[in-house]
């Protein structure tokens, strides 16, 4: 089922970076404002927070991962609009490196 919904998400985002514009009847939004956006992810995967990083200053990108492995990348702009990017499954943790490793 988590591969399904990985492929899932990571071909719908695809399809709406490909046409650019989504509808308000497609099953799952892809731009939306940020707090839907986490509320969805959270409700239909049960995908929360893994990490966030700034993007010069003109946007933030947002990890989301489920303990079913799948995961969502976000990039929410400076007007709160959010957008998966990416989305898939498998996802798996690796060691945090310290400042003298990076």
């Amino acid at each position: 089922m988590a591969r399904v919904v990985g492929w899932t998400k990571a071909l719908l985002a695809a399809a709406f970076i490909a046409v650019g514009t989504y509808t308000a009847d497609a099953q799952y939004v892809f731009c939306t404002g940020h707090g839907n956006l986490v509320a969805q992810l959270g409700e239909k995967f049960q995908e929360k927070q893994l990490g966030v990083g700034t993007i010069g200053q003109v946007a933030v990108m947002e990890i989301f991962v489920a303990e079913t492995g799948t995961w969502t990348i976000v990039i929410t702009d400076v007007t709160g609009r959010s957008c998966i990017v990416a989305a898939g499954d498998n996802w798996e943790n690796s060691v945090v490196l310290s400042g003298d490793d990076v």
